[in-house]
């Protein structure tokens, strides 16, 4: 187990999770559960990403990292997963079979799930009342195809028998006239004219279309536009397809079937089988709404192209959540799988970024149940998180806190200066931990500087309105203010 690591020569304990009651019970389910804070530029990705360098070089001297174990064997028996949701961080080692490297990516969330994250995602769903829903979306029916298909129609007419499409190619054919002015100009008003038109034509015709195809006319219509999607069908394809169709042709086509014909066959089985799960035989949306068991039957059919499983309906921050956790327990048995390793390093920088407070106040509680869950494969499992939040902070006490302030370990020597621990963090009121923990102020720059605008006016005998005192959401600053004011005689009052 790591005890502490230095970066750039600073050194950061990792201390054992602090005893709670007589039992010496440990506060957290980590063996160590270290909060990195401190301003952007202070190190904290550095310092991370220096203890992955460090255990991907073995310590050599070429790193500004080291690495200070409790056993010899510590190192052979470790491995480490970095989860970062910033979309801009240092870059570590791009290979190692110790290590894994996240970056976030909230896109992955609409690829197929699999059974991490169903276990993640039932995990998310108690702790932070999230709901993730799954979705089928079948691929969008354009208005292009219908008009594809009847300008098909249209250079197929001597092969085609049915007469009922000849109106709507005529009506089509007719509009194919150029939208200019007489002096050549492009005429923008006739252009809208003839779109207009067009397409109430194409609705027309697959209004007629959809009645003498019947309840399929969506199943062939979305395996007509997948089997002619790629490389143009040659005009035997084309034939066979618009037999596929329904429309009767004047002479036999080979009976062999053509690539497209045979796109658009198995297009057309899977999307029946398809609409059967769906209980909806008509195919009539473009998105569902699917149950578990639908979601595995669909799986098996491997639609391709032809519709897409995800999550959606998500917000940036369950998004973030679901990808966060899930990543990190792949992570952690794929080094499984590689190594024999006991020891597991986890280092999450801003994992609570897009997650409202009420979610921030959740996250460490459910980062502490995810380590106990991490027990169950490894030894020991030690944690190093770096945020920004006030809210995670005051979950953190004052010995699992270290403060990165950005100097360097000469600056340290130089001013004599100690690693700093806050005075106030575990389960201190907000105000006491953005001061102690965050090293900052409570108020924002803007409202500072309003506020101050205020102060001197009332300095220079500037009459003051009480919407401008009203605003201050301090009590103690506007009693303050108004008490100045009062003193002074500068008081507006409403008419």
């Amino acid at each position: 187990m790591i005890t502490s690591f230095q970066n750039d020569g600073i050194n950061i304990p990792l201390s054992k999770s602090p005893s709670i009651g007589p039992d010496n019970r440990s506060l957290f389910a980590a063996d160590t559960m270290t909060l990195l804070v401190g301003p952007n530029g202070s190190g904290k990705t550095r310092a991370m990403m220096g203890l992955i360098s460090a255990l991907a070089r073995r310590g050599s001297p070429d790193t500004p990292a080291s690495i200070t174990w409790n056993n010899e064997e510590g190192f052979d028996s470790t491995c480490a997963v970095y989860y970062t949701s910033a979309p801009y961080h240092l870059p570590g080692p791009k290979k190692g079979n110790q290590y894994r490297l996240i970056k976030t990516s909230l896109s992955n969330t609409d690829k197929p799930l699999t059974p991490e994250h169903k276990d993640i995602i039932d995990q998310l769903k108690s702790t932070f009342g999230l709901e993730a829903r799954k979705n089928l979306t079948l691929s969008q029916i354009h208005e292009l195809e219908i008009s594809h298909l009847l300008s098909q129609l249209g250079r197929s007419h001597n092969a085609i028998t049915d007469t009922w499409p000849a109106p709507f190619i005529q009506r089509d054919n007719e509009l194919n006239t150029r939208i200019t002015h007489p002096d050549g100009s492009f005429d923008w008003e006739s252009f809208k004219t003839v779109s207009r038109r067009r397409s109430e034509i194409h609705s027309d015709f697959a209004k007629e279309l959809r009645s003498r195809i019947g309840s399929e006319f969506a199943l062939k219509i979305r395996a007509y536009a997948h089997a002619r999607s790629g490389r143009s069908p040659r005009s035997t394809a084309q034939m066979q397809i618009l037999e596929a169709l329904g429309f009767s042709l004047s002479r036999k086509v080979t009976k062999t079937p053509t690539v497209p014909r045979k796109k658009y066959d198995e297009a057309l089985n899977k999307l029946r089988r398809t609409a059967a799960i769906l209980n909806d035989e008509q195919l009539k949306r473009n998105v569902y709404h699917i149950d578990e068991q639908q979601h595995e039957q669909l799986k098996t059919l491997d639609l391709g192209k032809l519709g897409q499983l995800s999550l959606t309906e998500l917000s940036s921050g369950a998004a973030a959540l679901i990808h966060q956790f899930s990543s990190i327990e792949m992570a952690c048995t794929s080094l499984l799988d590689e190594g024999p390793y006991t020891n597991l390093v986890l280092m999450i920088d801003e994992g609570d970024a897009f997650l409202h407070l009420a979610w921030q106040q959740r996250y460490v509680d459910y980062l502490d149940k995810t380590a106990a869950l991490l027990r169950q494969k490894f030894k020991t499992v030690q944690i190093i998180v770096a945020t920004h939040s006030p809210v995670l902070m005051s979950d953190f006490p004052q010995e699992s806190t270290f403060i990165l302030d950005g100097r360097s370990w000469f600056e340290d020597l130089i001013e004599e200066n100690t690693p700093r621990r806050p005075n106030e963090s575990f389960g201190a009121p907000l105000d006491a931990v953005v001061r102690e923990v965050g090293q900052t102020g409570t108020m924002g720059t803007f409202a500072a500087r309003i506020i101050k605008s205020v102060v001197d006016d009332i300095s220079s005998g500037t009459p003051i309105s009480p919407e401008r005192i009203e605003m201050i959401g301090d009590p103690i600053i506007r009693r303050q203010i108004n008490k100045k004011l009062i003193e002074r005689g500068l008081l507006e009052r409403k008419i």
